[in-house]
């Protein structure tokens, strides 16, 4: 997990080099650095995926698709927060279509406090999300260990003609005496039994 101290990084997707400029050069001191550009979506589309980053900047439209789709795509398949910059008539529409994906919209012109402003709200999320994501990694985890392990203590009721409390006991005992998780030692249980 990232710790709060640690410098959040930004992914740019941009057609237009001013914009990469603006980007670069009006970064909250610091706090933020470019991890890396794209002029296309479909250069994006390559370098995103293999990259790390908190945060992602499009710039909308772009040189060969409007980009939309693209933000879309990023913030329902991806865990980084991804901010659609628009020019400011397009702004209530894109709001609609792009803010149920999770994305992000600024309208430019901007200022320098409200694109801040906005790469620290962004950068709170993406920090929230990798906190939800390590806690369901967590829970998905300890489900699939209570699987096994009932699977295995099923196994020891069905062949040994254990209790239940008998076989879970069994299992905790297994684990204590081996210095092994209750998972490995249901596990070692499966593969005794389950193959019969």
């Amino acid at each position: 997990m990232r710790t709060q101290f640690e410098i959040k990084r930004v992914f740019v997707i941009s057609s237009n080099e001013n914009f990469h400029r603006y980007v670069r050069e009006n970064l909250p001191d610091g706090d933020f650095a470019v991890s890396g550009t794209a002029d296309s979506c479909t250069e994006a589309r390559q370098k995103v995926m293999s990259g790390d980053c908190s945060v992602i900047l499009i710039n909308i439209p772009l040189a060969d698709e409007c980009g939309t789709e693209l933000a879309s795509d990023l913030a329902e398949n991806t865990a980084v927060s991804v901010v659609a910059v628009v020019r400011n008539e397009q702004e209530p529409e894109m709001r609609r279509s792009l803010e149920p994906s999770g994305v992000f919209v600024l309208g430019k012109p901007f200022s320098h406090s409200a694109f801040h402003q906005l790469l620290y709200d962004a950068a709170a999320a993406n920090a929230r999300m990798q906190v939800m994501t390590w806690e369901n990694q967590q829970l998905q985890t300890k489900l699939t260990d209570l699987r096994i392990v009932n699977r295995a203590k099923y196994a020891l009721i069905r062949y040994l003609g254990m209790t239940e409390e008998q076989a879970h006991k069994y299992i905790e005992q297994q684990a204590m005496n081996q210095r092994i998780s209750k998972r490995r030692a249901a596990e070692n249980v499966l593969k005794t039994y389950e193959n019969q």
